[in-house]
């Protein structure tokens, strides 16, 4: 006789949403926790990247030193009282190219330089009439990895390539305006037509900066093009305004109302220069602007104490 099926039932538990909840509550709450760890490791590598290559450029400076006997100007020639007037606007950036493994770059720049001005093109028509093809190219050695700037500006119909660094000029910044205090007379490495000597570097070299981080370069008159140079903007900044100081805030020269000519970060708390001995450092906000100022100077006589 066939015997009855058993009443009892099989059941496979699972979860109640109450337990679902939970769940996903601690799974957020250990997100939570990870996250800011994993952005503060990856703000890290940005910074080592950056340092990186703010030292290449620093070793660059100074092999041109060692082979040239000199630091490259700050900017090629000269405009306005400065003599010879009106020269080229060639960035010192461009003359550390080939110590930068951009030696193809630097024979092309030159090359072209070398028949616009056989071509009786002024010099102060360079880097202006540089070809876009070579002045648009960009060495990943000027690109830090936190900016968020554009590659590239385009201006006076040509696209031209940034530089996420400048040299320092000195502390004559906008306070000065546009007079010959912040060009070939400013107190920094690179000047105005003059090239700098080492024996000009009186304060020490690890005492004074030499390169620094530049941001909001997409705004007008406040572009940093890796070709040209020019007083408080491309290439060349100071440590006139606190370091960064925002775009179109701070102290700025009537002549050119855009730019304050600071250095600025997308580090957080700070940003990173390069010494005149090749050394690397982050730089906080909070820095006195006296010392900021004299960290700017060749040649201040004066203590550089930053306790």
């Amino acid at each position: 006789m066939a015997q009855p099926l058993s009443g009892k039932r099989s059941f496979v538990r699972g979860f109640t949403l109450v337990e679902l909840l939970v769940v996903i509550a601690i799974i957020g709450v250990l997100v939570g926790l990870l996250l800011p760890a994993v952005q503060s490791a990856r703000e890290a590598a940005r910074r080592s990247s950056c340092m990186n290559n703010l030292k290449q450029m620093a070793l660059g400076m100074l092999n041109h030193e060692s082979s040239k006997r000199n630091f490259p100007a700050g900017r090629e020639g000269c405009d306005g009282a400065c003599q010879p007037a009106n020269g080229p606007g060639t960035s010192g950036f461009v003359y550390v190219l080939p110590y930068l493994e951009e030696t193809a770059l630097f024979d092309a720049y030159m090359a072209a330089v070398d028949t616009l001005l056989a071509s009786g093109t002024a010099p102060s028509g360079v880097p202006a009439g540089v070809p876009e093809a070579i002045v648009s190219q960009r060495p990943k050695t000027f690109i830090c990895p936190s900016t968020i700037d554009p590659d590239t500006v385009t201006t006076n119909n040509k696209r031209w390539a940034q530089n996420c660094y400048a040299l320092v000029a000195g502390h004559y910044g906008p306070t000065y305006g546009i007079s010959g205090s912040v060009k070939w007379l400013n107190s920094g490495l690179f000047l105005y037509r003059d090239p700098m000597l080492l024996e000009d570097v009186t304060d020490g070299l690890t005492k004074v900066l030499m390169l620094g981080e530049v941001k909001e370069t997409d705004k007008s008159g406040h572009y940093n093009r890796w070709a040209n140079a020019g007083r408080h903007v491309d290439s060349l900044r100071t440590t006139d305004n606190p370091l960064n100081a925002p775009y179109n805030t701070g102290v700025r020269a009537s002549a050119s109302p855009n730019s304050n000519g600071a250095f600025g970060s997308y580090h957080p708390g700070g940003g990173m220069f390069a010494s005149g001995d090749g050394s690397t450092r982050f730089i906080q906000d909070q820095i006195d602007l006296r010392i900021y100022r004299l960290l700017g100077q060749r040649n201040s006589g004066e203590v550089k104490s930053e306790q």
